[in-house]
């Protein structure tokens, strides 16, 4: 294997222009190599050195790829990813990881049997509020914890046209879209719950699958509560995290998606840096004060993945963890159809 690692995308839409498109071609030891388009040529024409392939089985039977992407609607993950495993590459899965527990653990399997890498693009955890907010508990500054709230909320009253995400199928819906990135930040603070509750609904006319949820995850000594909607003219804040000494509130989730769909160059330590006004802020008993931003970056995703194949670093998203998300989506789904808070072994 070269020093330069040839990467695939298996489609580009929204994840594949926005996130990793850009994310691949900053990295200086990954080549954007390939990209399906069925009959399409934009993404060549903004990576001019990109091989546009026709159909999955031209993308994966290239020989110079060594990983490819698979960032495709959601019940296509597991196909995709088993055949591109067989085909000899390293893998990367956008989230969800799958859309049921057994596809999971057997391309878990499968990329062990054939000693490929197998990881999974939970990117919310290279954020800025997932960053600033495990400096906080860590510091203990709030006490005691007994909240942590995670908000997402968007205003798009009518569903979109993404056949995939709207109409009702395994893995559609907000929760599989936005709950599986709830869920593997607070599974990676605190692990696993010992009790859930959830209330998924579909509120907006003409919309056939979720698109609000709230969560309960109860912890011996603290709750996680989660919540996303897309009837949300005016969001809640991103993080909220109350302590028996103070609370921090965080607006914004993060800068990068919004700077990435600008075309920032995700590059430099300072290209996801926040400004001031969009710091969150603690309030103690010392008075409330802005309290610094983590500057996120996604892009050590990648470069995670390029020392784990090059140098045996550990890799940050381990489809061991997200696998656990898969299965805890299922547990809500059932929580709320038999409106009970489920206890977990």
């Amino acid at each position: 294997m070269s020093q330069i690692l040839n990467v695939a995308l298996a489609s580009y839409g929204m994840s594949g222009k926005v996130f990793h498109a850009p994310l691949i071609a900053a990295h200086p030891n990954l080549k954007l190599a390939a990209v399906l388009q069925r009959s399409s040529n934009t993404a060549q024409e903004r990576y001019p050195e990109v091989t546009i392939a026709r159909s999955f089985a031209e993308l994966i039977g290239n020989p110079d790829i060594d990983i490819v992407v698979v960032n495709t609607p959601n019940t296509l993950h597991y196909p995709m990813a088993r055949d591109a495993l067989r085909a000899g590459k390293h893998v990367i899965v956008e989230k969800p990881f799958t859309t049921n527990i057994n596809e999971g653990r057997e391309l878990i399997e499968l990329a062990e049997q054939l000693g490929l890498m197998l990881t999974v693009f939970h990117n919310r955890r290279l954020q800025s509020g997932f960053c600033t907010a495990q400096k906080i508990l860590h510091e203990k500054r709030l006490g005691k914890l007994n909240t942590f709230a995670m908000t997402i909320d968007r205003f798009r009253p009518a569903p979109g046209p993404k056949k995939w995400k709207e109409e009702p199928g395994p893995g559609a819906g907000l929760l599989y879209d936005l709950g599986s990135h709830l869920l593997d930040e607070c599974l990676t603070l605190f692990g696993l719950p010992s009790s859930v509750y959830a209330d998924l609904r579909i509120e907006r006319d003409g919309a056939q699958t979720c698109d609000y949820f709230e969560v309960r995850l109860d912890y011996p000594s603290h709750k996680c509560l989660l919540k996303a909607s897309m009837l949300a003219r005016e969001p809640a804040p991103a993080y909220v995290i109350h302590g028996d000494k103070g609370s921090y509130l965080k607006p914004l989730g993060d800068v990068q998606e919004s700077r990435l769909a600008e075309g920032t160059i995700p590059q430099g330590l300072n290209w996801a840096a926040e400004e001031p006004h969009q710091w969150g802020h603690i309030h103690t008993d010392s008075g409330r004060e802005g309290y610094p931003t983590i500057a996120g970056n996604y892009l050590y995703f990648y470069d995670n993945v390029y020392c784990h194949l090059l140098q045996g670093d550990n890799l940050l998203v381990k489809p061991e963890q997200a696998l656990v998300t898969v299965g805890l989506l299922d547990v809500l789904e059932r929580s709320s159809s038999e409106r009970a808070c489920i206890e977990l072994a």
